[in-house]
C-alpha cells in the first residue's frame, strides 16, 4: 500500500502468527475474528491483514478462492479499498458503507439471559453427528452449490453445530450455529422449497436459540438480509431485533481486468 498512509499488508497462514488483541474494535464482529481466520485457513482460504505504523492490527481481509466471497473488517476507508481491490469476488460483506454496489443486511440480536423463549416445536429436532458429514454436504450443495465442499466438516470438527428437522425419510431444513467467547451466531439456515410454511425455520431457530441459552451464551445474533421479510419475521418472534449493519459488495473482477463475455 501506499507508503504515505504508513500502512503495511501482510498474508497470515497460521492463525497463531497473528496477534488479535490489537484488532479489537474492529468490527462488531471482534469475538468472532479468530474462529473466522482459523476457519479460513483450514477451508484453504486467504488471511490478510492491515497493520499501522505503530504495529496495530487495522483490518482484516478473509477470502475464499473457490467461493469467491471475502470479508473485510476495518474502519478505515483506505484499508477498505486495498482490500477491496485485491482479489476477483463475487461477493464481500463489510460494515463500511460506500458507494459501490451492495445490498443491506440487518444484525438481528437477542439478549439471551432476558429472553424466555417460549415455543411450541411442530416438528422433532435433532443435530447433526460428524459421521453425518457426507449427508449433510450433499444437502448444502443441493440447496446451494456455490458453497465451498469442505466448509461443512470445517465447521462440524470446530463444534458448530448443524440443527436439523426430518419429514418422511429427508432433511427438510437445516440451521447451523455457532457458540464463540459466550456469543453465539444463527447462520446459514436454509429449508427446502416444498416444506416451507410449515413451521420449520421457526423451529429451527428455537432449537438453536435454546442451545445456545442452555450452554451459557449470554447474547445471539444473525445476519439477514433486509430484503428477506420472512426471515427478518421469523427472527423477531424469536425476540431478536434489529442492532446493527452490514453490507453485502458485488463484484465478478478487479476494476482494471478485461472484459470477458
Amino acid at each position: 500500500m501506499n507508503a504515505t498512509r504508513e500502512i503495511k499488508i501482510s498474508e497470515i497462514r497460521n492463525v497463531f502468527d497473528m496477534d488479535f488483541s490489537s484488532a479489537n474494535g474492529l468490527s462488531f464482529f471482534d469475538p468472532y475474528l479468530e474462529y473466522w481466520v482459523k476457519e479460513t485457513l483450514e477451508i484453504a482460504g486467504e488471511v490478510h491483514i492491515s497493520r499501522t505504523s505503530a504495529g496495530d492490527t487495522s483490518g482484516i481481509f478473509l477470502y475464499d478462492g473457490y467461493e469467491k466471497d471475502g470479508s473485510i473488517f476495518t474502519r478505515s476507508r483506505d484499508v477498505f479499498d486495498y482490500f477491496y481491490k485485491l482479489r476477483p469476488f463475487k461477493s464481500i460483506y463489510a460494515e463500511l458503507p460506500t458507494e459501490h454496489p451492495k445490498e443491506t443486511y440487518d444484525i438481528y440480536t437477542t439478549d439471551l439471559e432476558n429472553n424466555s423463549l417460549d415455543h411450541t416445536f411442530s416438528h422433532a429436532i435433532t443435530i447433526a453427528d460428524k459421521d453425518q458429514i457426507d449427508e449433510i454436504r450433499q444437502f448444502m450443495l443441493s440447496t446451494d452449490p456455490k458453497i465451498n465442499p469442505k466448509w461443512v466438516e470445517v465447521a462440524l470438527n470446530n463444534e458448530d453445530k448443524c440443527v436439523t428437522v426430518r419429514l418422511g425419510d429427508e432433511i427438510a431444513g437445516v440451521g447451523w450455529l455457532s457458540f464463540v467467547n459466550g456469543i453465539g451466531r444463527l447462520h446459514s439456515l436454509f429449508v427446502k422449497t416444498r416444506f416451507r410454511k410449515m413451521g420449520v425455520g421457526l423451529d429451527i431457530l428455537f432449537a438453536r436459540l435454546l442451545w445456545l441459552k442452555s450452554k451459557g451464551a449470554r447474547l445471539a445474533f444473525s445476519e439477514i438480509s433486509a430484503n428477506n421479510l420472512q426471515s427478518s419475521k421469523t427472527s423477531v418472534k424469536g425476540g431478536m431485533k434489529p442492532s446493527g449493519q452490514v453490507y453485502q459488495y458485488f463484484r465478478t473482477q478487479p476494476p482494471n481486468a478485461p472484459a470477458r463475455r
